[in-house]
């Protein structure tokens, strides 16, 4: 599930199209997706959802559009129609010698409309700048433009130095794991403490298994850092995976104080349960399910937190509405049999081995399921209706009249 098809109400969705070289010199196709990087993290707000490049690849591979091919306005505007996105960005660049200039034009997909194009030019080592200039411009033509001067705007941007930049693009944009890591621990070097490179470091030794390296890096990101969330996740799946559980409790509880999320509640389940806090465990797996009944994993712990806590009617239950869920369920249907044949639950010390084989002559126990997805999108449009409520509540409040 993409980012767009989420969008909350009072939310505006912005798609950002890689920008076109028409430069003449060469070395400069990283700026290509470094113009949407920066005008993403500029425009971005409690009002705005920005589809991320991955999703924006994901959506365009699943039309038939391959990362290489240059789509047309028309695949463009179809692809955009069909994830619910408000707005196109469209742009393109010129380097000459030092100097930059950034052309970029939006596209209203509801109405439909082309806006006039905005344009920003100056020295390229200004080019952060000058593509915060491009976001306050294109702001001013969407709902709810911002507030202040230009200056004012650039000012209050995060501000972003340039080689450590390139750096962290060319990482994004390589192919090769190990140009990949290379660009990322550049970027670091260049700036410390570079979160969205210690991130993208994080993620990419957790895709390849390797959870010590990542739980180091993902472990670095502040809980203030907009990338936080997702960092936070994947620390606890980091440590989950590394068998310390008691790490992995910290970070899914940290997350869970946030926002409410059903993976995470669950995954604080499958920690609990493995550290053999069996009644914790059942309060988790409940609040899953309460808050998506139709997830057949959710179901699934719950019967077996149930089960290994004394309650076999409760868990058969469960069990029951997982199956009519995911009649498949091979997993499911056993522990239902055992159930019905008067099977008990081990011990709390077993249970938290639950993993291993099982003494000779019983029953082997399922272990519990984690969550391995992390929706970062919906995690931030969740954190942006909290904060645009909160935002309401204190306008009524400072609006009432005094008794």
């Amino acid at each position: 599930m993409f980012a767009a098809t989420q969008a909350l109400p009072g939310t505006t969705t912005v798609m950002l199209m890689p920008f076109d070289n028409h430069s003449k010199v060469a070395g400069v196709d990283w700026i290509s997706e470094a113009c949407p990087e920066v005008l993403s993290q500029r425009i971005s707000s409690s009002k705005i959802n920005v589809v991320t490049r991955d999703d924006r690849m994901f959506v365009f591979d699943r039309a038939g559009v391959p990362a290489a091919v240059h789509p047309s306005r028309a695949t463009i505007f179809n692809v955009a129609e069909q994830m619910g996105a408000d707005y196109v960005v469209l742009g393109s660049y010129t380097v000459d010698g030092n100097a930059f200039q950034a052309n970029a034009q939006l596209l209203d997909i509801k109405k439909p409309k082309l806006y006039p194009p905005v344009r920003s030019n100056g020295p390229l080592a200004d080019f952060i700048d000058l593509q915060t200039s491009l976001a306050w411009q294109l702001l001013r033509q969407m709902p709810n433009p911002p507030q202040g001067s230009l200056q004012q705007f650039i000012h209050s941007s995060t501000p972003i130095p340039l080689n450590a930049f390139e750096s962290y693009i060319r990482g994004v944009m390589s192919t090769s794991q190990q140009m990949k890591v290379h660009y990322f621990k550049e970027a670091i070097r260049l700036n410390p403490s570079y979160s969205l490179a210690e991130l993208q470091l994080g993620k990419m030794y957790y895709n390849n298994h390797e959870y010590e390296q990542a739980a180091s890096w993902l472990g670095k990101i502040p809980k203030d850092d907009r990338s936080s969330g997702e960092a936070t996740f994947l620390l606890g799946m980091s440590e989950y995976y590394r068998g310390s559980m008691d790490r992995a409790y910290t970070a899914f509880s940290y997350l869970s104080t946030r926002l409410p999320l059903t993976e995470v509640y669950n995954n604080l389940g499958v920690v609990d349960a493995r550290r053999g806090r069996r009644s914790a465990a059942i309060e988790y797996f409940s609040k899953a399910v309460a808050a998506d009944p139709k997830d057949a994993d959710y179901r699934f712990n719950l019967a077996l937190a149930l089960f290994k806590n004394g309650d076999s009617a409760g868990a058969a239950r469960q069990l029951k509405e997982e199956l009519l869920l995911r009649p498949s369920d091979t997993e499911a249907k056993a522990l239902l049999e055992m159930i019905n044949r008067g099977v008990s639950a081990p011990p709390v010390a077993s249970a938290a081995n639950s993993a291993l084989l099982p003494p000779i002559g019983q029953p082997r126990i399922p272990i519990e399921r984690i969550k391995r997805d992390y929706d970062e999108a919906l995690y931030r449009q969740l954190e942006m209706e909290i904060n645009n409520l909160n935002q309401q509540r204190m306008t009524k409040a400072g609006s009432g009249s005094p008794r």
